[in-house]
């Protein structure tokens, strides 16, 4: 399998492309390598994993800086980058999900350049977890791509990893199994608990940017909110008519969006868990029996840019497509398409919101400059209460105007 990094290409009247990675070419088609369950940025945008099919798993560099992947200028006959500098993971088994994992809080993360990694010491810099069709989980060192642990309970595929963002080294899973299990990367991997409400195979998984709570989606329209600190469920969010197939919080807690088999996203209030926008990838909206059946329009991956200002979601129709949550509007502010031939997956953010990543049934991935937007001083206020009061708006000891609530609780954008 060969790795490159394509050439920007233009998109006119779409969103932009900006790099590729792709696993082979037939003519304009790509052809298939195995499905791209799952890609990751590293928590302090020093790495990209790649998910590439089957057992492959490729850690490249990213340059935080430029928003570009690390390649030296070396071109193929075709006028295509090659990526010399890589960390290539034979995995064993078929990956379906991975995750980065770090013991240094999210929001303190610097660039440090280390050469060695220490066993589980939270004074270092990355793990990579990455979940298999046989239901086991293995740890790897990023650096050198060596195995350093392996996790076995679930009985079926594991479909989604999180790394808890505050620190601890806390790492959760879903599985086909119907679980959610918890471990303790601290101490090698133990594992500590298992959540069991969902009545059928958990799709995703998302920690809060505190670390508080966990939302977890699945089958048959369930989104549940979990309490981290007491591992109890906290509240059940009713209102999707199929399966549930990603989730995301919001940079400030205060929101989550949900992307389901029944065409849409849901935008919801944490808190109160009423429902705060919706957002449509069929127009007309479609009726409720061909939401809750097979569509060609299921939405397959939903994320939050980190100013909290923008939401991207991949649909089966091949489309990527930005949602600017500042205007009143519920239609998309850009669009971006799939690979001839090929099919979107996942789609994930950068920690610094420059750019998306979009995971495709070939193995491929398409990188996307994401919409350019400067937050209003207003806005970043309310992510800066929500983030550290939670629901200001429930507190009796803060005497706040009427005309101000609706602000905070995002019903006015």
């Amino acid at each position: 399998m060969e790795y490159t990094v394509a050439n920007a290409r233009d998109t006119s009247g779409e969103a932009r492309v900006i790099g590729e990675l792709i696993t082979g070419r037939d003519g304009n088609n790509y052809s298939p390598g195995g499905e791209s369950w799952k890609c990751a940025f590293a928590p302090d945008e020093s790495r990209f994993a790649w998910s590439c099919g089957f057992r492959k798993v490729v850690i490249l560099p990213w340059n935080r800086y430029k928003n570009c992947l690390q390649s030296e200028h070396n071109a193929d006959q075709e006028g295509y980058e090659v990526f010399a500098e890589k960390v290539s993971i034979d995995a064993g088994f078929p990956v379906t999900s991975l995750a980065f994992g770090t013991g240094t809080p999210e929001q303190d993360l610097v660039p440090v350049k280390r050469e060695y990694w220490t066993r589980f010491d939270f004074s270092k810099d990355l793990i990579l977890a990455t979940g298999h069709s046989n239901g086991r989980i293995r740890i790897w060192d990023p650096y050198t791509g060596k195995l350093l642990l392996e996790l076995t309970d679930h009985m079926k595929p594991v479909t989604d990893l999180a790394f808890a963002p505050d620190g601890s080294l806390r790492l959760v899973s879903a599985s086909k199994d119907s679980t959610v299990k918890v471990w303790d990367m601290s101490d090698d991997g133990n594992m500590f608990k298992t959540l069991r409400e969902h009545p059928g195979p958990v799709r995703s998984l998302c920690w809060s940017p505190d670390g508080k709570f966990l939302c977890s989606t699945g089958d048959k329209q369930k989104v549940l909110l979990w309490n981290m600190g007491t591992y109890s469920l906290i509240r059940r969010l009713s209102g999707h008519y199929n399966n549930v197939l990603s989730c995301a919080f919001s940079p400030d807690g205060a929101m989550l969006a949900t992307a389901s088999c029944d065409t849409r996203v849901i935008i919801w209030d944490t808190s109160s868990g009423e429902q705060l926008r919706i957002l449509n990838h069929m127009n007309p909206t479609p009726g409720v029996i061909y939401m809750s059946g097979e569509n060609n329009s299921v939405v397959r991956g939903v994320t939050f840019s980190p100013n909290g200002c923008h939401v991207a979601s991949v649909c089966s129709d091949g489309f990527l497509r930005f949602w600017n949550l500042m205007s009143e509007e519920d239609e998309p502010e850009s669009m971006g398409s799939a690979l001839a031939g090929d099919s979107m997956l996942n789609c994930s953010f950068s920690p610094l919101g420059g750019a998306v990543s979009v995971g495709h049934t070939s193995g491929s991935v398409v990188f996307f400059l994401a919409p350019p937007m400067v937050p209003s001083l207003l806005h970043l206020s309310r992510m800066s209460v929500r983030r550290s009061l939670g629901d200001v708006t429930a507190r009796d000891d803060l005497l706040l105007p009427q005309t101000l609530k609706p602000y905070l609780q995002y019903k006015q954008w």
